[in-house]
């Protein structure tokens, strides 16, 4: 009887402590994690990484949920709409953040959002086809030079980063191209294999794999100094315009209110997202540099670049 007894014991313990188990996975909440261009395009896919790694410090899984348009402020605002409980955040690149909003009338002001943590930081990228009659940056700008309006740019939408990228490198070389402004890079390049577009402009990752097989050539980087994953494209040094360099970067934001200890948790996680192998691996294999950055430092380098970018627009009449 007393046998019986233990067995009736161990077995309830046993089953209370199975439903405490599975009652704990079931409340685990999901992060969601809004990434407000196509899928496919170079930012699109770093989160999708990074966000595989994150998930495992995080205390729960996070879901990457694409919404596209307007350059990314559809997603952003989005996300500064959403209840400040660091359940929902954006994974963002220059465009909706400090570009976009020189240019258009954004639903959304830099106090709306907290910066969470920069990942990364990497060139935008030139490319043209296979029988483009150049062969590097030089021999690139003075074709364009010579044709004005007759080639086409895709970029990752109207007053985007990409188009000030290449306006900031075109401009002081008296250069006109026709900008093609897509939803994002997964899109541009879409846009470029199909002969849609002359020339693509945008992040490495969705062009990386067509140009080592030929299908297109890289010219051009808007970095100072050459990228690993081109070493014949030219660097903004290499064809005397390096104080041009414009970077595109990826920040994950969370609404204005969010608790100081979740944004904290959510910047330590994806700090050691990092640092794990598979996102290790991913940027070297696309040309990306790790570059963390958190809480002031942060806040400081967008305002930085907001108010430089609001310069810029004016100076280029994109206003």
């Amino acid at each position: 009887m007393r046998n019986l007894s233990k067995q009736f014991f161990f077995k309830t313990v046993f089953a209370f402590t199975a439903i405490c188990l599975l009652q704990s996975a079931s409340a685990q909440t999901v992060t969601k994690l809004i990434v407000p261009t196509a899928p496919g395009g170079g930012t699109d896919a770093l989160f999708r990484v990074a966000s595989k790694d994150a998930q495992r410090f995080i205390g729960g899984p996070i879901s990457v949920q694409n919404v596209p348009g307007a350059g990314g402020t559809i997603g952003v605002a989005q996300m500064v709409n959403s209840p400040p409980d660091g359940y929902t955040l954006a994974g963002v690149w220059p465009s909706p953040v400090t570009v976009v909003p020189q240019t258009s009338k954004v639903p959304y002001t830099p106090n709306d959002y907290i910066p969470v943590i920069q990942l990364s930081t990497a060139p935008y990228v030139f490319c043209v086809h296979p029988d483009f009659p150049a062969n590097d940056g030089k021999s690139f700008m003075e074709e364009l030079r010579k044709n004005p309006k007759k080639y086409t740019y895709g970029t990752d939408g109207l007053g985007g980063p990409a188009q000030l990228a290449t306006e900031r490198i075109f401009r002081p070389q008296n250069i006109q191209a026709v900008d093609v402004p897509y939803k994002g890079a997964g899109e541009t390049i879409i846009g470029f294999l199909s002969n849609q577009i002359d020339i693509y402009v945008g992040s490495i990752p969705p062009v990386l794999q067509h140009a080592n097989i030929g299908k297109a050539k890289c010219l051009l980087v808007s970095s100072v100094n050459r990228n690993a994953q081109f070493p014949n494209a030219s660097s903004l040094k290499d064809i005397g315009l390096p104080k041009e360099e414009t970077l595109l970067w990826r920040v994950v934001l969370a609404p204005k209110g969010t608790k100081p200890e979740r944004v904290k948790q959510i910047a330590q996680a994806f700090t050691q997202a990092m640092k794990e192998s598979d996102t290790v691996r991913y940027l070297d294999e696309v040309g990306e540099s790790p570059a963390v950055l958190t809480g002031k430092e942060l806040k400081n380098k967008l305002d930085q670049e907001y108010a430089a970018f609001s310069q810029i627009a004016k100076t280029l009449n994109m206003r």
